[in-house]
């Protein structure tokens, strides 16, 4: 059950500081404001709460069981790892880039909001996944 815990917690929490990390460097060099004192602290005071409890239930839920999967058959629904999370990663960033779309700015806001999700999902999973390999040697 410990492991199930820490499994849980730890590639989650260190999944959501990474991204938090680069979406507040991103904020500071691109748009050369400050992520914590600007119009979007809401989404720092709001989001990743919320964030954080679904990705914690995602990953008790879903992610230790599939990659419990992965760990014994190499291929799950036809696909490795690598190819199902890419697979993921695209499709959560589309959803993402959905969600916080503003229309009315077009379609290349749509893209970069779409790219921003992609790489947000990439290095989420990227890290996560990472973490429960490192956790699974211990």
């Amino acid at each position: 059950m410990k492991a199930k815990i820490i499994g849980t917690i730890l590639p989650t929490i260190l999944g959501i500081l990474t991204v938090l990390g680069l979406l507040v460097v991103f904020n500071l060099i691109v748009h050369n404001g400050d992520a914590f004192n600007s119009p979007d602290n809401g989404f720092f005071k709001i989001f990743i709460p919320i964030a954080t409890v679904i990705a914690l239930t995602i990953q008790f839920s879903l992610t230790l069981p599939f990659w419990n999967k992965f760990k014994s058959k190499k291929k799950v629904w036809g696909l490795t790892l690598f190819q199902f999370i890419a697979l993921l990663c695209i499709i959560s960033g589309l959803i993402f880039g959905l969600v916080f779309w503003e229309p009315n700015f077009g379609i290349k806001e749509f893209f970069l909001v779409f790219l921003t999700g992609i790489v947000a999902f990439t290095v989420y999973w990227t890290v996560n996944l990472l973490t429960l390999k490192k956790i699974d040697r211990l």
